[in-house]
């Protein structure tokens, strides 16, 4: 995890809940393309759009940058996520099979084409 932090090819989001650590997100970056590495919230945070947030801070950063896609792999089973990704408008481009182990399961690869920031679109 420190690795990523620390990492100068992308950036680090927390989110905190009740004076406490409840999400992180992990992006790599190499202009103009991002790839959303970690999107993890804490169970009991779970359901209470802190995902929603951390996704839709990511997405506004990386458009006043003026990066143009974002890329993802989650888990076929993870329908959670799929709705998430989904909602902030990634689509499916592609599948790895068998990409995860414990258990075995398919990674959908997932694209988000990023607009512009806002006072750029005038």
């Amino acid at each position: 995890m420190w690795e990523e932090i620390r990492a100068a090819d992308g950036f680090a989001l927390a989110a905190g809940c009740a004076g406490a650590l409840c999400g992180y997100a992990f992006l790599r970056t190499f202009f103009p393309e991002s790839e959303l590495l970690h999107l993890v919230v804490a169970p009991e945070w779970r359901q209470r759009m802190v995902a929603t947030a951390l996704l839709a801070h990511a997405m506004a950063r990386l458009a006043d940058q003026r990066y143009t896609v974002c890329f993802l792999e989650v888990r076929a089973s993870n329908i959670a996520a799929r709705r998430l990704y989904a909602r902030a408008g990634f689509v499916q481009t592609g599948t790895r099979k068998h990409y995860y182990s414990q258990p075995v399961e398919d990674a959908l690869l997932l694209t988000k084409d990023i607009p512009p920031a806002r006072e750029e679109q005038r």
